[in-house]
């Protein structure tokens, strides 16, 4: 396995660590080989209750004067299994599979997200290669909320150069990220709504979805925002009431489906109403929501809320237009600001919907926040917000960006992108930490991560410790 590479070391520690169960909140065992490793070479190695490392290598003779540099990659992995594939991700290692330049996994994710980060570092560690002095930190649980680098105390680092290692493609860089905050919204409703009337479903699907960062650029259609569209042009018929809805499965999911069931006046043209709803939806769809479906069936009786509190949670609807708010002027297609409904769960008596707000500017977070509470009070309901991460601003040219543009143009012979991406990273907790430190986040061709599909092209990881150590040679 892996023949015809330059650095078959980064190879072989990623097939070390492959065996070493590392799900997200199950770091202790990796943990532990990294002090090992540490203990084993002479390194300063700092552990904490988090379970992070932090692993420092001081300088080459001839490097003394170079400017220290923090190498920085997250350990776990998300662990998901094809269906029928039998795989303990407490106990058993992953399988590695090589088909040329395609790396995957036996039926489970492959966790090149992010366990190329450990490679990297530990072979730049393990080596007695010319380098600055560097501090290699192996963060845990970002998968799950960035959790061990909220626990990190970042007064160990002395760098202010860092490389962050947990991006997923080739010759793009990431200098800035997106912030981002969860809202919930509780509107409670009168459930004394009976059971008059004729009682239908709607169901709304076939759209494709997407992350709520990274595809919010894209105008995707929300299945939920769709549904409250098509409830809006049934009120103007007919009196709605409203016996249940669901929509969405996460947080930061653009959801693909939601269904209602709801009452309303005999006689009503609830199916004339909903097919001009869905003119105006298909509107403004892409192409990749072309499958977009508005059904109109029969439901049986069941308890509702009353037209008037129902008549309440459309409009709190149709006020919303989740999507981008804001995009960054002087970089086309980037938006800055953004939410998304991710998930809707509507009774007789209550409804809870979930939002995600994203922005790498705090202040934007803000006034998310407010509009929200203020948007929820006006529908007689409260906001609630939670888990609240830091974004990451972009900085033009800086130091850590020129050394990789030079070192990448000289190896591949073209520019490289310089971007950002509207989504977390553990960058905006460094950043908000140490505000003067200067963060590029790089990474090789990872594919269809998070699901057993997952695929590392084997080159670009090669290639990638190439433009690694080039920029340890210039910095």
């Amino acid at each position: 396995m892996f023949e015809n590479v330059s650095h078959g070391e980064v190879f072989s520690f990623f097939e070390e660590i492959s065996k070493i169960p590392r799900g997200s909140g199950n770091e202790a065992g990796i943990a532990s080989f990294l002090e090992g490793f540490a203990k084993d070479r002479g390194l300063s190695c700092v552990r904490d209750g988090a379970n992070n490392v932090l692993i420092m290598k001081e300088a080459s003779a001839g490097r003394k004067k170079s400017p220290s540099v923090a190498l920085q990659g997250h350990v776990d992995m998300v662990c998901e299994a094809a269906p029928g594939v039998v795989h303990d991700f407490l106990r058993d290692p992953i399988k590695l599979i090589q088909d040329g330049d395609i790396l995957s996994a036996d039926g489970t994710t492959l966790g090149a997200d992010d366990g190329v980060a450990a490679a990297i570092m530990l072979a730049l560690l393990d080596g007695d290669l010319p380098l600055p002095r560097i501090e290699c930190l192996f963060t845990t649980s970002e998968e799950i909320g960035l959790l061990g680098m909220k626990a990190f105390d970042f007064s160990l680092l002395k760098s202010r150069l860092m490389i962050n290692l947990d991006s997923a493609d080739e010759g793009v860089a990431t200098v800035s990220c997106a912030g981002g905050v969860r809202t919930d919204v509780t509107l409670p409703l009168d459930p004394s709504g009976g059971e008059d009337g004729e009682f239908y479903s709607l169901d709304v699907g076939g759209l494709f979805g997407g992350h709520s960062g990274e595809d919010i650029s894209l105008r995707r259609v929300s299945a939920i925002a769709a549904a409250f569209d098509v409830l809006r042009f049934v009120s103007a018929v007919s009196p709605v009431r409203v016996a249940r809805a669901a929509g969405g499965g996460k947080d930061n999911a653009i959801p693909r489906e939601c269904s209602v069931v709801f009452a309303a006046d005999r006689g009503a043209d609830i199916t004339g109403a909903a097919a001009k709803a869905e003119v105006l939806l298909r509107a403004h769809l892409t192409d990749c929501d072309g499958g977009l479906f508005v059904k109109i069936g029969k439901a049986e009786k069941t308890e509702t809320a009353t037209a008037e509190s129902t008549q309440k949670l459309i409009d709190f609807f149709s006020t919303l237009r989740p999507g981008p708010v804001e995009w960054i002027g002087s970089r086309d297609g980037m938006v800055e600001t953004s939410y998304n409904i991710g998930k809707v769960a509507v009774s007789p008596s209550e409804a809870k919907i979930t939002l995600s707000s994203r922005s790498p500017g705090a202040e934007a977070l803000d006034d998310m926040e407010l509009r929200l509470e203020a948007t929820a009070r006006l529908a007689g309901g409260a906001a609630r917000h939670r888990a609240r991460y830091p974004g990451w601003k972009y900085r033009e040219g800086t130091t850590l960006q020129r050394v990789y543009s030079a070192v990448f143009e000289k190896q591949y012979g073209y520019a490289p992108v310089i971007t950002g991406i509207h989504a977390g990273l553990e960058c905006g907790l460094v950043s908000d930490a140490i505000p003067d430190m200067d963060i590029i986040s790089l990474g090789p061709v990872v594919r269809d991560l998070h699901s057993p599909a997952e695929t590392l092209s084997v080159s670009s990881l090669d290639r990638l410790y190439s433009v690694v150590l080039g920029m340890l040679e210039e910095i």
